[in-house]
């Protein structure tokens, strides 16, 4: 069965540069990806204020099919390397928490982050037609404006809770380069 490192971090923390700079140095290990199946960001602000007034639990964030696709992607007893998975919520979230054997944190301060994911999005909205980097201008006005009211607070919650649960936290303003050596390093150190 493969082994899986989970690497977590804030919006823009990196998760998916290290995430895929791992598997390549990892030779080409699978990736899975929870973005690729949670449904959170789809709800709308009030949702997310309703689920942050509940107490934020993050078992009650839904992505259908992940659990099924990890135990696919570790295989079975024959099956060995590694497997990396984008997991912000890290072992925060019980459904694929057993099964992660490294837990690597990002640390980004919240800024820098949200720098990062805003020069992501402005390139992005740059390579578009007028029409459609307008739309995108819009898209990134409504984003700030709820990440002043919202996603702060859900990125609080999520620096509380899932860091604390990291194996290694690593620098997240580190060259990607740096932090594949330092991941590197844990597991060849018996992680």
């Amino acid at each position: 069965m493969r082994k899986v490192i989970a690497v977590a971090a804030s919006v823009g923390g990196g998760k998916s540069s290290l995430t895929t700079a791992l598997a390549q140095a990892l030779g080409d290990a699978p990736v899975l990806r929870f973005d690729d199946y949670q449904t959170a960001t789809r709800q709308s602000v009030d949702e997310l204020e309703a689920w942050l007034a509940a107490g934020a639990d993050f078992d009650a964030l839904q992505a259908p099919g992940l659990a099924d696709e990890m135990a696919r992607l570790r295989g079975g007893p024959e099956q060995g390397g590694w497997l990396v998975f984008e997991m912000p919520l890290g072992r925060a979230y019980r459904e694929t928490a057993a099964a992660i054997d490294l837990l690597v944190w990002l640390d980004v301060p919240l800024d820098v982050a949200l720098a990062r994911k805003l020069r992501e999005l402005a390139h992005a909205a740059s390579s578009e037609p007028q029409a459609d980097a307008r739309d995108a201008l819009h898209w990134i006005d409504d984003y700030l404006g709820h990440y002043l009211t919202t996603v702060r607070k859900v990125l609080d919650v999520q620096r509380t809770r899932v860091p604390a649960a990291a194996d290694i936290v690593l620098d997240g303003c580190a060259a990607t380069g740096e932090l594949v050596r330092q991941v590197l390093e844990r597991l060849a150190e018996g992680a």
